[in-house]
């Protein structure tokens, strides 16, 4: 004889039954509503996201950045440049729904993803191994660099005499003393970095800006694609020695 299920068992039991596919279903759609509506700000009014139908660009396109779980648990919960916390806002079970949501949607493996990766690794992963500047300068595409740079748009100019954003101006960056644009309030860090924005340092900021200067108050994680950096480079150091 079978004995009677107790509540909790009968609904452990119920849930067994329930096919992954469809739990899968359930939390993607709870941390796609999380991400339009129910964060607030939404994230939608930030950032990229083409399954939720976002297509804003003041902060990093998701489907392009392709962040993991830690990375989007981390932000949303602590916040991350001129992104607010949402720490007191949502719930731990909210900010686990739309980080696992944005990681499954932009192509991440959520498994993987899940484990939490340091500073270090990750300045690791994305400055070592890059060209040295110079020769990165020399291979790079200005008019492919332009298009790349309208996600930095957001928050930096480049035109000459350019205001101040959420970032400074980037006219005349390469080879520019570093924390020099005036009236921008620098973080102590970048102040501390000093020298000149050489193309090796430029490239090593491009690439991961909070593992090249710890403490920086940008937010954007830094471009993943070597190419890219080189792109960018060229197009800001056509900037610099236009007339």
């Amino acid at each position: 004889m079978f004995n009677r299920l107790t509540p909790h068992s009968g609904a452990a039991f119920l849930f067994l039954l329930i096919p992954s596919a469809a739990l899968a279903d359930v939390n993607l759609a709870e941390g796609r509503t999380i991400f339009n509506e129910t964060a607030q700000p939404p994230c939608a009014v930030c950032h990229a996201l083409s399954d939720a139908g976002a297509e804003a660009e003041i902060g990093p396109n998701l489907d392009e950045f392709k962040p993991t779980v830690a990375q989007v648990r981390a932000a949303v919960t602590s916040g991350i440049g001129v992104m607010p916390a949402f720490s007191e806002t949502l719930t731990e079970a909210q900010i686990e729904a739309v980080s696992q949501y944005v990681a499954q949607v932009t192509g991440e493996d959520s498994a993987a993803a899940s484990q939490e990766t340091s500073e270090e690794t990750v300045s690791a992963d994305t400055s070592v191994g890059l060209m040295p500047g110079a020769e990165l300068l020399a291979t790079g595409d200005a008019t492919a660099g332009e298009r790349t740079f309208r996600r930095c748009a957001a928050c930096h100019t480049v035109d000459e005499g350019g205001a101040n954003r959420v970032g400074p101006n980037l006219y005349g960056i390469v080879g520019a003393p570093v924390a020099a644009v005036p009236d921008y309030d620098y973080s102590d860090a970048l102040i501390g970095y000093a020298g000149i924005w050489s193309p090796d340092r430029l490239a090593a900021f491009l690439a991961n800006p909070r593992g090249e200067v710890r403490g920086t108050k940008m937010g954007f994680a830094g471009l993943r694609k070597e190419q890219d950096i080189a792109d960018v480079m060229a197009y800001l150091a056509q900037l610099s020695s236009a007339e």
